[in-house]
């Protein structure tokens, strides 16, 4: 069967360059073939205002009210019917591309299980997503986002270039990498070069929105199978001095397959609460959180390549149950 027009996500986190390279590539082609829906999760619509300038002869749809990949799924199945329909009534074919841009709230992977709705569509997907090297939110609190937005890409597009020092750039680009292998890297710094690799089709093709297929639960693997997020509960009993060591093992096991560690833990004193957290098997220093913090000690780990068994075999005399975080 015949596949229809490119859909373009376009995911990144807040100010990583989104609105920046869809204004490159649009300010460098005509428009008229591409539609473009901008997602801008309940901000004023500044984004649509200026691509609107670039486009030339684009059609434009806005979704304002909401983060796209949570309650406006059904919004966006929605606009894309409208768009092909008003195309139709205006005695064209099909769009060669729809692009949305996401807000950097957003998840790839519910956005691309809303679309098997549109299966007869037959969408070729293609998912982008922008790494601000100057701002890597793989060190900072939207590290679970920003992992999601990297390991769903087929392409990986390194923004802000003129702000960081060649060793910055470095970092970024092996960071990236290890989230997502597969992905294609596109690190130029030219506005309009990356424009454009940034927006070739996947050299694989890409997922087909009608060959999506469902997991057992009914929910369809849509994120990176290699990445896989755990969750532990940890035994109350559990020491301060245990909970390093224990920490410190499972970072010595998975070595680089490790991503992220965030772990509340009991603290020297007690009812204390003390956060942990590493990006790779680099921790930051130990916070100690409010007095009265309620919070259960536990942990969540995000790796690559890893089962519950190796995490299962790491050495601790203290109780920890493991289970999927999702």
């Amino acid at each position: 069967m015949q596949s229809g027009p490119q859909f373009v996500i376009v995911s990144g986190m807040l100010g990583s360059g989104k609105t920046s390279l869809l204004e490159s590539l649009l300010a460098g082609e005509d428009g008229s073939d591409t539609a473009v829906i901008v997602n801008e999760a309940g901000e004023i619509n500044i984004d649509g205002a200026v691509l609107s300038e670039s486009a030339r002869g684009m059609s434009m749809a806005t979704l304002s009210n909401g983060c796209v990949c949570c309650s406006l799924t059904s919004d966006l199945v929605t606009t894309v019917q409208d768009l092909v329909q008003f195309r139709q009534d205006a005695g064209k074919g099909l769009f060669s591309r729809i692009v949305l841009e996401c807000s950097g709230l957003s998840r790839p992977g519910p956005i691309v299980s809303s679309l098997q709705e549109l299966a007869d569509l037959r969408l070729r997907l293609h998912l982008v997503t922008t790494y601000d090297c100057s701002r890597p939110a793989l060190e900072t609190g939207d590290f679970e986002d920003a992992v999601a937005q990297l390991a769903a890409a087929n392409t990986i597009v390194l923004t802000k270039l003129d702000l960081v020092s060649s060793a910055r750039r470095d970092e970024a680009l092996q960071a990236v990498t290890a989230v997502n292998p597969f992905a294609r890297v596109v690190n130029e710094f030219s506005g309009s070069v990356r424009a454009r690799e940034a927006f070739e089709p996947p050299r694989n093709g890409g997922l087909v929105a009608g060959d999506l297929q469902s997991g057992p639960t009914g929910r369809r693997r849509l994120l990176h199978p290699r990445i896989r997020v755990f969750r532990a509960k940890l035994d109350d009993r559990f020491s301060w001095e245990a909970a390093l060591d224990w920490l410190e093992n499972i970072a010595g096991a998975l070595g680089d397959r490790l991503l992220r560690i965030k772990a509340i833990v009991p603290g020297e004193n007690p009812g204390e609460r003390i956060l942990l957290q590493s990006v790779g098997t680099t921790f930051s220093a130990p916070r100690r959180l409010l007095p009265g913090t309620t919070a259960p000690v536990g942990a969540v780990v995000i790796a690559r390549d890893c089962g519950r068994q190796d995490l299962d075999e790491v050495a601790t005399d203290q109780q920890v149950n493991w289970f999927d975080y999702q």
